[in-house]
C-alpha cells in the first residue's frame, strides 16, 4: 500500500505532470520522497494538513511529528495511525473544511514572495491570496487532494457533495460577519490586510492592498465560471440590502 504522501504524489505526477498511471506508480514505487517532492512539491500543504488535522483532534506535538512522519514515509501498521482514528472518529464537515483553510493560509504564507507574487498577477489569479471563504469551491476542492488521503489513512470518509454544501453554508456565514454585500465592501475588506485576513505576511499584504480591486474582480470572475453558487449568496445579499434601503 502506498504511503498518503506517495498517494498524493502518484496524483500529481498525472495530473500536473502529465503522466500516464503506469508512469507515475513506476515513479513513486522506486524514486525516494526527495526525488518525487522535487518534480510535486507537495510537502508543504501535507505538513499543513496533519497541523490542520492535529488542531481538530487535539494530537500533542508529538503524536503530530509522529503521524507526518508516517504520512510521508509509512509503515501503514505504524501505531500512531490508530491512536489518530480514534481521536477522529467523529471529525465534521465543518471541522474538514477548517483543515482545508488552514492549507489554503498555509499556501498564502509559504507563496508570498515577490516572485510569485508577480506570476499571479501575470496569470490573474490574485484571488488565490484571498480567505478560503472567497476563493471559490473549485480551488478548496483542489486542496483535497492533500487532505483525502490523509483522512482515508484513519478511516476518514470525505463526501464532496456535502462538503460543498457545508462550503457554501460557511461562505454564506462568512459574508454576513464581515458584512460583506457588494463588490465593493469586498474590496474595502481586501484592502485592510491582516486586519481581514490575518494569515497574511506583512510582505503580501503590502502588494496586495493596492490592487484589492483587481483581486475583488478575479473573485467575482472566479465565481461566475465555476462557483455560480458562491456568486448567488453574494447577490442574495445585495437583493435583501436593496430591498431593505427601500422600505
Amino acid at each position: 500500500m502506498p504511503t498518503p504522501y506517495q498517494t498524493v504524489a502518484k496524483a500529481a505526477l498525472m495530473n500536473w505532470n502529465g503522466l500516464s498511471e503506469e508512469e507515475a506508480t513506476k515513479k513513486i514505487n522506486t524514486e525516494s520522497v526527495n526525488e518525487l517532492e522535487s518534480q510535486v512539491y507537495a510537502l508543504n500543504s501535507m505538513k499543513h494538513a496533519v497541523v490542520g488535522l492535529a488542531k481538530q483532534v487535539n494530537l500533542s506535538e508529538e503524536e503530530t511529528l509522529e503521524f507526518f512522519e508516517a504520512v510521508v514515509n509509512g509503515p501503514e501498521t505504524a501505531s500512531i495511525f490508530v491512536t489518530v482514528a480514534k481521536k477522529s472518529e467523529n471529525l465534521t464537515e465543518q471541522q474538514q473544511l477548517n483543515i482545508l483553510s488552514i492549507i489554503h493560509d498555509g499556501w498564502v504564507q509559504d507563496n508570498s514572495n515577490e516572485k510569485t507574487f508577480q506570476k499571479k498577477v501575470q496569470r490573474e489569479q490574485l484571488r488565490q491570496y484571498a480567505p478560503v471563504e472567497l476563493i471559490g469551491w473549485n480551488e478548496v476542492r483542489s486542496d483535497l487532494l492533500f487532505l483525502t488521503p490523509i483522512l482515508n489513512s484513519i478511516g476518514v470518509s470525505v463526501n464532496e457533495e456535502t462538503l460543498e454544501e457545508s462550503y457554501h453554508q460557511r461562505v454564506e456565514a462568512y459574508l454576513k460577519e464581515q458584512k460583506i454585500n457588494s463588490e465593493e465592501d469586498m474590496t474595502t475588506s481586501i484592502a485592510q490586510g491582516s486586519l481581514f485576513y490575518p494569515a497574511l505576511p506583512s510582505e503580501l499584504e503590502e502588494r496586495l492592498k493596492p490592487v484589492a480591486e483587481v483581486a475583488t474582480t478575479q473573485i467575482i470572475t472566479n465565481w461566475q465560471e465555476k462557483d455560480p453558487e458562491s456568486l448567488n449568496i453574494l447577490n442574495q445579499r445585495k437583493d435583501t440590502l436593496t430591498a431593505t434601503s427601500k422600505k
